[in-house]
């Protein structure tokens, strides 16, 4: 999964195809896990899908999930499979799981198929199947997150994109993950349906200066990630992220409600500095930057079981366990 920093909204068609768009982010050491089991003739179905619930189905068209059921007739993946998915964190919660999921999906079959995809071809395959296929409102940043991994800055334009790792050290990165905590609104949403919105007014241009605000701080971020050093770079980067939300929280109505912004402002109340909410809005997880001595009080204002330990993660999706 990963953390959006800045630039979130950029990176949507509507804009980056009049535009030069731009996000900064990081995959995170939570993850979405599935796991595919040949099946044998003695079985009375041909695949069995193992998510929130339970599918067993003789044919790719009567599958439920729509994701699974558009991939494999897509990719021909005819073989009787057993699928499962499990997760760290709950879906719906801003954190890129949907596009996780996707990604996941496509390098099982491309490993079933004998068909190994770089990281770039596997993010570019799904922001394709996800924008075109299956037709959903999103943006191509999470896709690219959830291949790659690491933290980077992603800049795209009408037909370009360029990917850069950030230059920042590791004992500069250990610091910063005892600064940032994930804090669980515990609100779902679907992202699809709260940036529909968003999507049409950018369309429409009426978001365009708000958006350019958004990719300011892109560059302003990275200069904070790679020339700022120890605690420093957490007090700066939360600045930026509150005036990042600050934005972000204007852009529509659906973004943001009473609820959310309560839990943010008590978090700012005992000791967080800055963050913003995570993914398109609407709830999921709010990220918060808190100096390491008032993250327990933090934890014990608003519940120790809300907050969320995390570091960065930098192998991006991979392949373990492979049995033929």
């Amino acid at each position: 999964m990963r953390v959006s920093l800045f630039g979130g909204g950029t990176d949507y068609p509507a804009y980056y195809q009049r535009h030069r768009g731009a996000v900064l982010g990081f995959s995170i050491d939570k993850f979405v896990y599935m796991n595919a089991l040949s099946l044998g003739s003695y079985v009375d179905y041909r695949y069995r899908l193992s998510y929130s619930r339970v599918e067993l189905v003789d044919r790719i068209e009567d599958i439920q999930h729509p994701v699974v059921r558009v991939l494999l007739a897509y990719y021909e993946c005819d073989e009787p499979l057993d699928i499962s998915v499990q997760a760290d964190l709950p879906e719906s919660a801003g954190l890129g799981s949907s596009s996780s999921f996707t990604v996941a999906l496509i390098q099982l079959i491309s490993t079933l198929k004998g068909q190994p995809r770089t990281k770039i071809e596997l993010a570019r395959e799904a922001i394709h199947a996800e924008q075109v296929l299956l037709n959903e409102n999103v943006g191509i940043q999470d896709q690219l997150h959830a291949a790659i991994g690491g933290i980077n800055r992603f800049d795209f334009e009408r037909d370009g994109l360029t990917v850069r790792p950030m230059e920042v050290t590791g004992a500069d990165l250990r610091n910063l993950s005892k600064w940032m905590v994930l804090i669980y609104t515990g609100i779902k949403r679907r992202a699809t349906d709260v940036v529909a919105e968003q999507v049409k007014q950018t369309a429409q241009r009426t978001l365009d200066t708000d958006l350019s605000h958004l990719l300011d701080l892109v560059d302003q971020g990275q200069r904070v990630l790679e020339r700022s050093h120890g605690d420093e770079k957490a007090i700066e980067l939360a600045k930026l992220l509150h005036e990042s939300w600050m934005i972000k929280r204007s852009l529509t109505g659906r973004v943001t409600n009473p609820e959310i912004d309560a839990l943010y402002e008590t978090c700012l109340a005992n000791g967080a500095l800055g963050g913003k909410l995570c993914g398109a809005g609407g709830g999921g997880f709010l990220l918060m930057i808190v100096p390491p001595e008032h993250r327990a009080h933090l934890a014990a204002t608003i519940g120790s079981r809300r907050c969320i330990d995390f570091t960065i993660d930098f192998l991006g999706s991979t392949v373990n366990g492979i049995t033929r």
